[in-house]
């Protein structure tokens, strides 16, 4: 079933839950294969679902909510039900999700709950997609100050009173901005051709002057740079001419809108949703059980009263995969002595080395699937292999003492029969 999933759901302003089945579909995903996670933002009614409809080539079909109206049509983060499936450059597999995130500025919200909604698009994708109207203007600038609001709304540790710009860096997603509706002509000062990205650099540059308004853009522009390092951006026209047209734009087909927009799609299609960018926290690469983990932990701790730190939800997906990996070591380890526990009575050299091999397998296993300082959680494993060897022997001294005391049974009617 292709449809949007509520990833984070917002009854009000204030209490934000997690959305039991894209869980569900998140935890269902192989765990051997890592997320990428492509994140669409931006103002609100400014197309951000279209966008998404069309680059999950799916206008003109069900796809994210699209309206026509001022109000808001997305409340929240939604997962698109149908992750892709990808192959990495390193031959891995992996998944690509898709998350639409609720307009920025709309009339339901105020200015904390969009810094909080906007911070978890941040923290949770690997890839961000900022949609915007027009061109890369001061007005354009202006409307990003809530950029500012990441430093205050996410910690990299819990004793951080605000997050470092260089240290969100080592968990910032790449940054593409989608400019819509562009008519502008890509050529610098000397009407040379420029590419987006260069159009980009340069509306990012400081401008002069000490007036307030020139000193709070100069101010978010610095920050977009520094938060965002991997920076590209895409123009893409006017999907349509006529007005009432792009009013019903969920209901047109693709080809049914100018080429030069289809033709924008489809190269904006392959950098932000084929070439795979997968999702990373201190290195590792997310699994989908791993990811809900993350979900699951930042949205406790805004529930809390609280910022969503990194080294505390890491810690929590690290805690919660160790205890998968220790139960399938376990597993693995029970599954190993299984032929050796049903042969006993058995030479206890013989038993041992059943066992030694056993644990040795399931540490390795342990080992491989582990996250982060698995240390705790690997001596608990030690601990529960070296119980259920002593549980091991023990059932074989019985065995033991159970097959010499029916020998001796056996031999000494034996002799009486004589």
């Amino acid at each position: 079933e292709n449809v949007a999933l509520p990833l984070i759901e917002t009854p009000d302003n204030e209490t934000f839950v997690v959305g039991q089945r894209a869980m569900d579909l998140l935890e269902s995903l192989p765990t051997d294969a890592v997320v990428s996670v492509t994140t669409v933002c931006g103002l609100y009614r400014s197309g951000k679902s279209s966008l998404l409809n069309a680059l999950l080539q799916r206008l003109g079909q069900p796809g994210f909510t699209v309206g026509g109206t001022v109000n808001a049509c997305t409340r929240g983060i939604w997962l698109w039900s149908h992750p892709f499936e990808q192959t990495l450059p390193g031959g891995e597999r992996g998944y690509l999700l898709v998350l639409d995130t609720e307009g920025i500025g709309g009339v339901q919200s105020d200015a904390s709950y969009d810094a909080r909604i906007f911070s978890l698009a941040v923290l949770l994708c690997s890839t961000l997609v900022y949609n915007s109207l027009g061109s890369v203007d001061e007005a354009a600038i202006s409307n990003l100050s809530f950029i500012a609001s990441l430093a205050t709304n996410i910690k990299v540790s819990a004793d951080d009173t605000a997050a470092d710009v260089e240290e969100l860096q080592r968990y910032a997603p790449r940054f593409f901005w989608v400019v819509r509706d562009f008519a502008l002509q890509l050529v610098d000062e000397e009407d040379e051709e420029i590419t987006p990205t260069d159009y980009l650099e340069r509306a990012l540059a400081p401008k002069q002057g000490f007036d307030k308004q020139t000193l709070e853009r100069n101010r978010i522009r610095k920050l977009l740079t520094a938060f965002f390092p991997e920076r590209r951006c895409c123009t893409l026209v006017r999907p349509v001419a006529d007005e009432a047209a792009l009013q019903q734009i969920d209901r047109l087909t693709i080809t049914e809108l100018r080429e030069e927009f289809q033709q924008g799609v489809e190269d904006l299609r392959r950098m932000v949703m084929l070439e795979p960018r997968p999702k990373k926290v201190n290195g590792r690469a997310l699994n989908g059980r791993m990811f809900a983990a993350l979900v699951r932990s930042y949205v406790t701790a805004i529930n809390s009263g609280g910022v969503p730190t990194i080294s505390t939800a890491w810690e929590d997906v690290a805690t919660r995969e160790n205890e998968v990996a220790l139960r399938a070591a376990v597993g693995a380890y029970d599954e190993a002595c299984e032929a050796a526990a049903a042969a006993l009575p058995s030479p206890p050299a013989e038993l041992r080395a059943a066992h030694d091999a056993a644990a040795a397998a399931a540490l390795e296993l342990f080992n491989r699937r582990a996250v982060g300082d698995g240390r705790a959680a690997r001596g608990e494993l030690e601990g529960e292999l070296s119980r259920r060897l002593a549980d091991l022997e023990q059932r074989n001294d019985a065995a033991s003492q159970d097959f010499n005391t029916r020998l001796i049974e056996r031999l000494y009617f034996d002799k009486l029969g004589a």
